[in-house]
């Protein structure tokens, strides 16, 4: 973990002097995506997809999960994106799709 954390700092500082490199090295994947997901949500059903082509600079995820019942769409949205908030700032775009289940 501390690693990932040391390399992802590394990421955002070749981002900020080279920005079209960024992408090359993006340590983004749609399984990591779904793991935090899936540790920080009750999810009964989740796809990730990598939509860049295969980069990791675009992510469309579609998540159903017990912690959304009750919630409004755009805080259910901001639920995902607090659990990500380290990853979307890698992001290029990220499309979320969310349900209760």
């Amino acid at each position: 973990n501390e690693y990932k954390s040391y390399l992802r700092m590394l990421l955002r500082q070749i981002a900020a002097r080279f920005p079209s490199s960024v992408r090359l090295l993006s340590t983004i994947t749609t399984s990591h995506l779904e793991d935090k997901l899936k540790q920080n949500l009750k999810v009964s059903a989740i796809h990730v997809e990598d939509i860049s082509g295969g980069c990791g600079a675009m992510f469309q995820i579609d998540v159903k999960a017990a912690d959304f019942k009750g919630l409004t769409i755009i805080k259910q949205h901001k639920l995902v994106k607090s659990i990500l908030k380290e990853e979307i700032q890698e992001m290029h775009g990220l499309t979320i799709n969310t349900a209760p289940s």
